[in-house]
């Protein structure tokens, strides 16, 4: 990191600094992040699987799969109002500590392998459980969920149907939403 910083750079990729980290070391880097963020006024992209550090460290977060970003969003929209089915997926699958979970919930089917050209439309469509007939032949466009989130599904589409976000991330809504409400009062 040191070396990195070394020239004062604008922008530093971070790809996957925490991973094989215990909890302990993982948290003096993202504080060590953080730190040299404000005060060198360094933009960082932080490149990681670990949606925890995400929610601690992101102030914006771009949701990629196959390769491509399927939603974008300021972290709190991505955690708590979320629009994409992976994105739904991911954070369906995060650990809480909710004692009445039988099991972690896994997103269905397996990853394309990039080696290939990925089939034509939503590349995520085969493991998508709320899949479209659309899906299975074009790729969907960034639908505008508000001025600082996106979404590329066609679920967003207006003609398409409403589909009903998992009650897991509804519940996690629901309480963020009351979280704001009192602390705002």
């Amino acid at each position: 990191i040191a070396t990195a910083l070394a020239c004062s750079p604008k922008v530093l990729i971070a790809d996957e600094p925490t991973t094989a980290l215990d909890v302990t070391m993982q948290a003096q880097i993202i504080d060590l992040l953080k730190d040299l963020q404000r005060k060198v006024s360094t933009s960082v992209i932080f490149i990681t699987h670990d949606l925890g550090v995400v929610a601690n460290v992101a102030d914006r977060v771009a949701v990629m799969y196959a390769g491509k970003i399927v939603e974008i969003g300021l972290a709190d929209e991505i955690f708590y109002d979320p629009r994409h089915p992976y994105t739904w997926g991911l954070l369906h699958a995060m650990p809480t500590l909710d004692t009445h979970m039988p099991s972690l919930y896994t997103i269905p089917g397996s990853p394309p392998t990039l080696t290939e050209p990925v089939p034509e439309g939503d590349a995520f469509a085969p493991r998508n459980a709320y899949a479209l007939a659309v899906d299975e032949k074009y790729e969907p466009p960034f639908f505008k969920v508000s001025d600082t989130h996106y979404a590329a599904t066609w679920l967003l589409d207006p003609r398409a149907p409403k589909a009903v976000l998992p009650e897991i991330l509804a519940k996690r809504r629901r309480e963020y939403l009351e979280r704001r409400k009192r602390n705002a009062g």
